[in-house]
C-alpha cells in the first residue's frame, strides 16, 4: 500500500491519526471512568452514552454545513482547540454531574471535524490518490481501535484512571500542529478557499447518487449493514455471557473485527474498481453469513470454537470495512466540493440513526425469540439482502469498473 505522493501528505496522516486517538480513547475512557472511578449505575452509564452519540445524530448535519462554510483549516484548528479543552476538563471532573456534562460537550466538540477532514482530502489529492488514501486511514483508524481498549486498561490499572484524558488532550495539540504546518505547505493552493454553493443540499446527494449504479449500491449496503451491526452488536457481550464464554471473549472478539477492518484496508485497492462485486454485494452477504452462524453456537465445549468464533468476527470485520470503503470512495470523488460536508455528515447521521434504532429493536426482537436467534435472523437479512442486490445490479460491476478506472 503506497502512500499518495502529495506535498503535506504526512501532516494530514497526522490529523487523522490525531482524530482517531481523540475519539476512541475518550469513548473507552469515559466508560472505564465512570465504572471504575464513579462506580456508576448502568442508567448513568446509558445516559453518558446517549449524551455521547446523540449530538452526532441530532447536529451533524448542521455542523457539516458549517465546514462547507468555512476554511477548513480554521474549522480543523478550532476543533483540535475546544477538544483539547474538554478533554483537560473530563481529567479533572470531581463529580459525576460535572463529568457528564463534560461528555456531552466532547460528542458535541467531534461534531464536523470528520467533514472537515474530507474536504481537506477532496481538496488536496487525486482521484486516483483517494482510493491510496482511504485505504490507508483505514488501516490507521482500525489500529488506533485495537489499542486504544488496551491503553486503557493499562492505566486504568497503573494510574489514576482519568490521566487518559491527558493523552487525549496531548493528541489534540498534535493535531493542530498538524494542520498548521499542512496549511504552511499548502498556502499557495486554493485548499484554502471555500467552495462557491452552486446546489442545494438535497440536490447535490441527488447528483451523488446518480454519480453511478456503484454509488448507489454502496450507499445501500452500507445502510444495511448499518442496521444489521446495530441490531446484533450491543447484544453481543450478553450473548457471548448467555453460551458461556469468559468476559476477555468479547475484548478479543472486538480487536478481531478492527483486525479484519485493518486487512480490509490493504486489500481494498486489490478489488476496486475491478471487482465491485467482491466489496458490496458479495461482502454484504459474506457479512452475514459470518454473523448467522455465530448465532448458531450453543457451548464453548473448546478451544476451538473460541478460534473459530473469533475468525468469523475477523471475516465480518474484513467485508463490513470493504463495503465502507467503496461507500467512502465514492461519497469523496462522486459528491460536489461546495456540499460535501453537508452530505457526509448527513450520511454519517443516517447511519448512526440505525446504529441507535438497531439496538432497541434488536432487544426488542430477542424477548420475542432469543439473543441468538437475533443474530441468525439479522445475519440472513444481509445474506437476502446481498444475494438481492447482486440479481439486480449483476449487468453493471463490468461496465462500471471500466468507467472508474478511465476517470
Amino acid at each position: 500500500m503506497k502512500p499518495p505522493q502529495v506535498k503535506g501528505y504526512n501532516y494530514l496522516c497526522g490529523i487523522r491519526l490525531s482524530s482517531s486517538v481523540t475519539l476512541w480513547v475518550d469513548f473507552i475512557l469515559i466508560f472505564t471512568v465512570l465504572t471504575f472511578g464513579f462506580d456508576a449505575s448502568p442508567l448513568t452509564l446509558g445516559y453518558a452514552a446517549a449524551l455521547y452519540g446523540l449530538p452526532s445524530l441530532l447536529l451533524g448535519p448542521i455542523l457539516g454545513t458549517l465546514a462547507d462554510h468555512t476554511n477548513p483549516f480554521k474549522f480543523l484548528i478550532f476543533s483540535f482547540a475546544i477538544r483539547f479543552i474538554i478533554a483537560c476538563l473530563l481529567f479533572g471532573a470531581t463529580t459525576e454531574v460535572y463529568f457528564l456534562t463534560f461528555v456531552c460537550m466532547k460528542g458535541i466538540s467531534n461534531l464536523g471535524s470528520g467533514a472537515a477532514e474530507i474536504i481537506l482530502t477532496r481538496k488536496l489529492l487525486t482521484n486516483k490518490a483517494l482510493v491510496d488514501n482511504i485505504s490507508l486511514i483505514t488501516v490507521i483508524d482500525q489500529f488506533i481501535k485495537v489499542c486504544s481498549p488496551l491503553a486503557a486498561g493499562v492505566i486504568a490499572s497503573t494510574t489514576d484512571k482519568a490521566h487518559g484524558f491527558l493523552i487525549s488532550a496531548a493528541f489534540s495539540l498534535f493535531g493542530i500542529f498538524c494542520v498548521t504546518m499542512l496549511s504552511l505547505r499548502t498556502r499557495d493552493k486554493k485548499i484554502h478557499q471555500v467552495e462557491k454553493r452552486t446546489l442545494g443540499n438535497l440536490q447535490a446527494l441527488r447528483v451523488l447518487l446518480k454519480s453511478g449504479p456503484s454509488t448507489q449500491l454502496f450507499f445501500i449496503c452500507a445502510l444495511i449493514q448499518s442496521a444489521v451491526l446495530g441490531c446484533y452488536d450491543s447484544l453481543l457481550s450478553l450473548f457471548l455471557k448467555e453460551v458461556g464464554f469468559e468476559a476477555y471473549v468479547f475484548g478479543a472478539i472486538v480487536s478481531s473485527t478492527a483486525l479484519g477492518g485493518i486487512l480490509a484496508g490493504l486489500c481494498f485497492k486489490l478489488v476496486y474498481p475491478s471487482k465491485i462485486y467482491f466489496c458490496s454485494t458479495l461482502s454484504i452477504f459474506t457479512f452475514g453469513l459470518m454473523i448467522a452462524v455465530a448465532g448458531l453456537f450453543e457451548k464453548p465445549e473448546s478451544t476451538s470454537i473460541f478460534l473459530t468464533l473469533t475468525s468469523l468476527f475477523f471475516v465480518a470485520g474484513f467485508t463490513y470495512g470493504l463495503t465502507s470503503l467503496g461507500f467512502g470512495v465514492s461519497l469523496q470523488k462522486y459528491c460536489p466540493a461546495s456540499n460535501l460536508g453537508t452530505v457526509s455528515a448527513t450520511a454519517r447521521s443516517l447511519t448512526l440513526l440505525f446504529m441507535i434504532a438497531g439496538p432497541i429493536f434488536g432487544a426488542w426482537l430477542s424477548t420475542l425469540i432469543s439473543i441468538s436467534g437475533v443474530f441468525i435472523l439479522s445475519g440472513g437479512i444481509a445474506i437476502v439482502s446481498g444475494g438481492l442486490l447482486h440479481f439486480k445490479y449483476r449487468d453493471v460491476f463490468n461496465l462500471e469498473a471500466i468507467r472508474i478506472s478511465e476517470e
